[in-house]
């Protein structure tokens, strides 16, 4: 089990590498860093976050973030607007280039996913869709 287990994460590394270059190369992903396309994936999630949301949810220092965030904005991905109410607050939101960054990632996934489940039977993928459902539970947790 062991052995197999470790085949498994270094194909799927492998695999998910190879296909983020292939999408990184036809939608501008491959010029950010994997920090920067954190920050773009915590801004999707959360919204119209604030930098310090955006730190809360990454677990890193505000000063990171907004460094990281300026980046994103100086290429293109995201805006920052000041709050109305609090003038030392900025939220952050996608741009239009950081949208697609986004819908290509997401499409690359569900091919992924899709060509992953032509592997298995309907049971066999609905058994690995449970047991994946629980790792990441416990990756959660850590």
């Amino acid at each position: 089990m062991e052995k197999s287990l470790i085949e498994f994460i270094n194909t799927l590394d492998l695999s998910l590498k190879k296909l983020q270059k292939e999408v990184g190369e036809s939608s501008g992903i491959s010029k950010l860093t994997i920090h920067q396309f954190q920050y773009i994936d915590a801004i999707h999630e959360l919204g119209e976050p604030t930098i310090t949301e955006i730190a809360d949810k990454l677990n890193i220092t505000k000063a990171s973030v907004t460094t990281g965030i300026n980046k994103l904005v100086h290429m293109g991905y995201a805006t920052k607007t000041q709050s109305i109410e609090d003038k030392r607050v900025f939220h952050v939101n996608l741009t239009k280039a950081g949208e697609k960054l986004i819908k290509a990632k997401y499409q690359a996934l569900k091919e992924y996913g899709d060509f992953i489940r032509a592997a298995l039977s309907k049971e066999e993928a609905s058994r690995f869709e449970e047991t994946l459902i629980k790792i990441v539970r416990l990756f959660k947790q850590t």
